[in-house]
């Protein structure tokens, strides 16, 4: 058993509370947050330790990261998502041969130094596999799925399925199996509703793409643009195969992330505000578009909000840090302090209630998932959050199930 005291504890949760020279008691679950001299006292043996003027706060939850792709600087176009998509395709696999295990387990260690606990880790090849299953990190692994051309339907699917058993058989407390259909764009509806059976008849997770560039709108509403030259690429005559909705509608009943989401129109599409969630990759859309996500609409249609870095393929940093930054710089309208607030909670319990993880904030039972950032001296508590999020690049310390991870 551990005690930590600090001069500030950021509790976490839906209200994101700052506790004053308190302290946290912990095994592999949290037993106590309060008064540090009482929980001392309580806890008599526990291993303590006195943190000064740190800041102890719930780890991050990357909800959506792509590892193998992380060979990538300089080999891929932005600017324009079909350019950029049509850049993949040539690229590709060129990048994930030159993505060497050396490389993923260092695109890893730089989001578990910048304080993240647990990762959604989409895998497209499944190349990250065993280097994430021994990650201390917690993992949900999507395993992707995607394929237009409906003559390779069946041989795609059984591909999945054979990424899938690698996956299953490497379950555990901290790895868990789960789905990424890729996206409206990229899959035929029978490989879709293989996929989406596939989940539920196993009670899986699942992640898809949705609504990234104004080039997938216009396929989705009128099957015409930029979308029906690239898809040559696959199928001689491609046709646009679901509206936004429709293609919503297949995840009914499933806990799903939808990631980007910033073209969508939150008061036409049915999103499930129970199952449902968005995830937000800041600097991919910046980099592949100029459009951002409109957080008003997120929380008006009573959605919740989970951050992603995507993957180096999109990115310049898997730092999570550098991404919450650019949440923060990518939304100028917005007052500063409590954007900071709304990009911590979605960083924390939003990738805890989107990867049904018990994690995101420090409360009693909930994970020991505890990240240790250096302090201020003077910083009111208006503005801790956002001052931890602007100054901090690495965390200080860093417990995953209240094992102290090392880097």
């Amino acid at each position: 058993m551990k005690i930590l005291k600090a001069n500030s504890i950021i509790l976490g949760g839906r209200d994101c509370k700052i506790l004053t020279g308190g302290a946290i008691a912990f095994d592999n679950e949290i037993l106590a947050v309060g008064d540090a001299q009482e929980i001392i006292k309580r806890y008599a043996n526990a291993e303590f330790t006195d943190l000064g003027d740190d800041i102890i706060a719930p780890t991050f939850i990357n909800t959506h990261a792509h590892l193998e792709f992380s060979a990538n600087s300089s080999s891929l176009i932005y600017g324009d998502f079909v350019k950029w998509l049509g850049s993949i395709v040539e690229k590709g696999g060129e990048l994930a041969a030159k993505c060497t295990p050396k490389i993923m387990a260092g695109a890893l260690n730089s989001m578990l130094k910048s304080g993240v606990g647990a990762v959604g880790a989409v895998s497209s090849f499944g190349k990250d596999l065993e280097i994430l299953a021994a990650s201390p990190a917690r993992i949900v692994f999507f395993n992707e799925i995607l394929g237009s051309n409906p003559a390779v339907c069946e041989q795609n699917f059984a591909a999945f399925e054979a990424r899938f058993k690698q996956s299953a058989e490497l379950k555990s407390e901290r790895f868990t199996p789960a789905v990424s259909p890729h996206s409206p764009y990229s899959l035929h509806p029978v490989l879709a509703a293989k996929a989406l059976n596939f989940a539920r008849e196993r009670d899986l997770l699942v992640s898809t793409h949705f609504l990234e560039s104004s080039h997938e709108l216009e396929w989705l509403t009128s099957g015409t643009g930029a979308f029906s030259a690239h898809l040559k690429r696959f199928t001689p005559t491609p046709a646009s195969m679901y509206s936004p909705n429709t293609y919503l509608a297949m995840f009914a009943g499933l806990r799903t992330l939808f990631t980007h989401c910033v073209w969508a129109d939150f008061t036409k599409l049915n999103f499930d505000s129970e199952l449902h969630s968005v995830t937000h990759c800041a600097v991919s859309n910046r980099l592949l578009g100029a459009r951002s996500l409109d957080l008003s609409a997120v929380k008006g249609a009573n959605l919740s909000l989970n951050i992603g870095t995507d993957g180096l393929s999109s990115n310049i940093s898997l730092n999570f840090l550098d991404e919450m930054r650019a949440a923060l710089m990518t939304h100028p309208n917005r007052e500063l302090n409590d954007l900071a607030r709304e990009i911590f909670i979605a960083a924390t319990a939003g990738g805890a209630r989107a990867l049904n993880l018990n994690s995101g904030e420090l409360s009693i039972g909930k994970f020991a998932d505890i990240a240790v950032f250096k302090g201020f001296a003077d910083v009111s508590q208006s503005e801790l959050i956002t001052q931890l999020i602007l100054q901090t690049k690495e965390c200080e310390r860093l417990y995953v199930g209240g094992e102290r991870v090392k880097f």
